[in-house]
């Protein structure tokens, strides 16, 4: 019986453990800022118009009505069903031509 509950404790405390590994979402919040701001920095075009970086959509807006849009990247299949921190975002698409002078 002793050793049933030792080992239910180890278990415990092992998930209690892991639990913790999670980025806070601020912490989220910056990369994902760091991403997005990299970006900007990448691309003068858009640095000279920028409008607003949404962290909700994960879009940057500039040039009037031109949008960025980044997505996140998908979790790996090891690590789909663990709690842990968010994988990175990536950008996708613009919805206007980026400058080809800008890379």
């Amino acid at each position: 019986m002793k050793m049933i509950k030792r080992s239910s404790i180890v278990v415990l405390l092992g998930w209690s453990a892991s639990v913790y590994s999670a980025l806070a979402p601020s912490a989220v919040n910056l990369r994902d800022l760091d991403t997005m701001v990299d970006f900007v920095r990448e691309h003068p075009s858009v640095a000279m118009t920028l409008e607003s970086i949404d962290l909700l959509s994960l879009s940057v807006f500039y040039d009037h009505h031109c949008e960025a849009k980044f997505v996140r990247n998908e979790p790996s299949l090891l690590s789909l069903a663990q709690p842990g921190p968010q994988p990175n975002i990536k950008f996708t698409m613009s919805t206007c031509p980026l400058n080809e002078m800008d890379k």
